[in-house]
C-alpha cells in the first residue's frame, strides 16, 4: 500500500518544496505520507513533511507512526485560528480533514467543519498549491448500468452532509478568487478500498455473516486506497487558480456481481434483498484515466482479497461505509 508506483515517482520529483497534511491521521492519511516518504527517498528528495491534525486516536501511536517517518507533527484543532496560525506557511497542501458521520444530526458543526474551515485554511496558504478531498457524493443519481457523472455534471446533493461538500468546494473557489497565486485541485473521490475498511469489506463481511445484503444502491466504483493515495499526490501537477476537478473513483460494478463472486471465493450463500434501484451513485473518471494512465489494482483483485481477509479474520477498522443506503445522508 506503500510502495509508490513510478508514475508518482517521477510526480513527486517534480514537485518543489515542504508539504503540509491537513488532516492526516485519518483513515488513508498515514499511508498518503508514507508513500511521498517513500517516493522522496526513491528520487534522492529530502524534502520536510508535516501533519496538522487532532490525532484523536486514544493509543496516541499516531504521532509516533509519523515521526518514525522523520515527519514534523502539529496537534490541534484547525478549525481554531490561533492554531492555525502557528502552522508553518508551505507551498504545498493537502487538506484532508471532514465531518462526515454525524453530519446529518449537527448542522452547525457540519458548516463549521466543512465549510468556515475550508475558508480559513484557504486564507492561510494563499499562495499555496492546495490538493482538497472532496467528495462525488454530491453528484445526482443516474443509471446503474451507465458509467455515472462526469466532473461538469450539474450537481444535487441530498442532505446536510452532500451540502457541505458543496459549501467545502465553494469555501476553496472564493479564496482562489481571492489570491491570484492560489492553485486548487478539487480532488472528488468514490469509495477507496482497503483491507481494513471499505464498501468491498462491509459486503464481504455481511455475505460472510448471513446477513441481508440491501440492493438499494445497486452499483459501485471500485479504487484502491493505494491507488487513490497516489492520484492525491500526483494531483499537486494539475493544480490552478481555476480549481481542477477530477473524479477519483475506479470503474463500475454492479453489487450483484461482487456479492456473486464473493461467494465464489468464500464458499458462502448471499442474502439479496428484493429492492434492487434502477439508480446508483456513480462516478465517471474518464478524465482521470486520461490524466493518470490506467488503473494498476484490478476490481477483481480487491474482490478476491477482501473476501479472503474476512474469511480469514483480517483485522477490521470498525469504520462501516454505510454503502447501500439509497439516501445518502449522514
Amino acid at each position: 500500500m506503500t510502495t509508490p508506483s513510478e508514475r508518482l515517482i517521477e510526480s513527486v520529483y517534480r514537485l518543489e518544496g515542504p508539504v503540509m497534511i491537513l488532516g492526516g491521521s485519518g483513515k488513508m492519511g498515514k499511508e498518503l505520507v508514507a508513500l511521498l516518504k517513500n517516493a522522496d527517498s526513491i528520487c534522492g528528495k529530502k524534502r520536510a513533511v508535516y501533519v496538522a491534525s487532532t490525532f484523536s486516536h486514544p493509543s496516541g501511536k499516531d504521532i509516533d507512526l509519523f515521526k518514525n517517518m522523520g515527519v514534523r507533527c502539529f496537534k490541534g484543532d484547525l478549525s481554531d485560528e490561533s492554531f492555525l496560525k502557528i502552522l508553518p506557511n508551505v507551498p504545498n497542501v493537502i487538506y484532508m480533514m471532514g465531518f462526515k458521520f454525524g453530519s446529518s444530526n449537527d448542522w452547525q458543526r457540519s458548516f463549521h467543519l466543512n465549510s468556515i474551515t475550508p475558508f480559513l485554511v484557504g486564507s492561510k496558504y494563499a499562495s499555496s498549491k492546495i490538493v482538497v478531498f472532496s467528495s462525488g457524493n454530491p453528484y445526482p443519481h443516474t443509471p446503474k448500468n451507465g458509467t455515472g457523472c462526469p466532473e461538469n455534471v450539474l450537481l444535487d446533493p441530498i442532505g446536510i452532509y452532500g451540502w457541505s461538500i458543496v459549501a467545502r468546494e465553494s469555501s476553496f473557489s472564493i479564496t482562489a478568487q481571492q489570491h491570484k497565486n492560489q492553485k486548487i485541485a478539487f480532488y472528488r473521490l468514490m469509495y477507496a478500498q482497503h483491507l481494513g475498511y471499505g464498501v468491498l469489506i462491509d459486503l464481504a463481511r455481511m455475505v460472510y455473516a448471513h446477513e441481508p445484503i440491501s440492493l438499494a444502491m445497486p452499483a459501485v466504483n471500485l479504487v484502491s486506497q493505494r491507488e487513490a493515495n497516489e492520484i492525491a499526490l500526483c494531483s499537486f501537477d494539475h493544480c490552478q487558480n481555476n480549481p481542477w476537478t477530477v473524479n477519483v473513483a475506479g470503474p463500475v460494478w454492479s453489487v450483484r456481481e461482487i456479492v456473486y463472486r464473493m461467494e465464489k471465493h468464500m464458499g458462502k450463500k448471499a442474502v439479496l434483498l428484493q429492492d434492487e434501484a434502477a439508480l446508483a451513485l456513480l462516478a465517471d473518471d474518464s478524465m482521470c484515466v486520461s490524466t493518470f494512465g490506467e488503473y494498476q489494482d484490478m476490481g477483481e483483485d480487491m474482490i478476491k482479497s477482501a473476501a479472503w481477509w474476512v474469511a480469514h479474520g483480517g483485522a477490521y477498522w470498525k469504520n462501516p461505509t454505510f454503502f447501500g443506503r439509497a439516501k445518502h445522508d449522514y
